[in-house]
């Protein structure tokens, strides 16, 4: 079992063509931000440096996040270059996100925790972006698990860091309450957290409801900046697709970065425990250690 650790990537993946069938992992729309980069090149170099390895890269997989929300994404850490020295990214699906994260691990200087509950996704966005840039890749490390367990295991262990938090995993407000609210333990770790997909809904069997989530941890006066694509109530996108029936609220900003500084955490209760926030397994393996 290595659900709450640290796992390495698989060496039969290095190179492989079927990487995603390899790791089971199933391509839905194959939709790729690579189609629309092209409108966002020429404003940042980092960004642009980035794009061109993406266009290049030849191997089946789908993104889930639109090319401006990636472009946001570089310029934030643009922004906070120098404040920081980790980025941990949680949920990581097939890499797009990852992507662009590791193509600025040299020109900002920091490491990059990847987090998922699922260990072929994670090592199938190592293997994405070990093609990219495989000096980089050396400061990247996979955790099989949930945010609450990586706070748990390596996060309350650690002094003197300061990480990003970029939240793109389990979208259900339970859960993302979860993952919030277990990073009141490590909140002086904290410099931002990114928040994808807060325009997303569905059917209420997913509940998908991250900006509500954000709400419950934070409060209702969560200072915030917007980043990404807003879609125009008329786009085809504010419909339910055919894949989950999900779709994205007209309007209303595809993510969020919300700087600790500015904000305070509403929840949980400091008699709460970081162990409260656990997953069965991951409990268990607490209690074990």
């Amino acid at each position: 079992m290595t659900f709450g650790t640290f796992i390495q990537p698989h060496e039969q993946d290095r190179d492989a063509e079927d990487l995603a069938e390899r790791l089971q992992i199933q391509i839905y729309s194959g939709y790729k931000a690579r189609n629309d980069i092209e409108d966002w090149m020429g404003r940042n170099r980092v960004f642009d440096a980035i794009a061109r390895k993406v266009r290049k890269l030849k191997l089946a997989y789908e993104d889930q996040c639109s090319a401006k929300y990636y472009f946001d994404v570089v310029r934030t850490l643009r922004d906070l270059n120098g404040e920081f020295d980790r980025v941990v990214e949680v949920g990581v699906f097939m890499g797009g996100s990852t992507s662009f994260l590791t193509g600025c691990i040299e020109p900002f200087d920091f490491d990059l925790d990847l987090v998922d509950v699922s260990a072929n996704y994670l090592r199938f966005a190592y293997e994405r972006v070990r093609r990219m840039y495989p000096e980089a890749a050396r400061r990247i490390r996979l955790f099989h698990g949930d945010l609450p367990s990586y706070v748990r295991t390596v996060m309350l262990g650690e002094t003197g860091r300061k990480s990003i938090i970029h939240h793109d995993g389990a979208h259900d407000f339970e859960q993302v309450v979860k993952d919030m609210a277990s990073l009141y333990y490590v909140r002086e770790q904290l410099l931002a957290i990114i928040a994808q997909d807060t325009h997303l809904r569905g059917t209420i069997k997913h509940m998908n409801f991250v900006d509500m989530a954000l709400y419950a941890v934070f409060g209702t006066d969560l200072t915030y900046a917007p980043i990404g694509a807003a879609y125009a109530e008329q786009d085809a996108r504010t419909e339910p697709n055919r894949f989950q029936g999900n779709y994205f609220m007209p309007g209303v900003p595809e993510g969020v970065v919300i700087p600790m500084a500015a904000n305070r955490f509403h929840y949980p209760h400091p008699a709460l425990s970081i162990d409260d926030f656990l997953p069965a397994l991951a409990g268990e393996a607490a209690a074990a250690a």
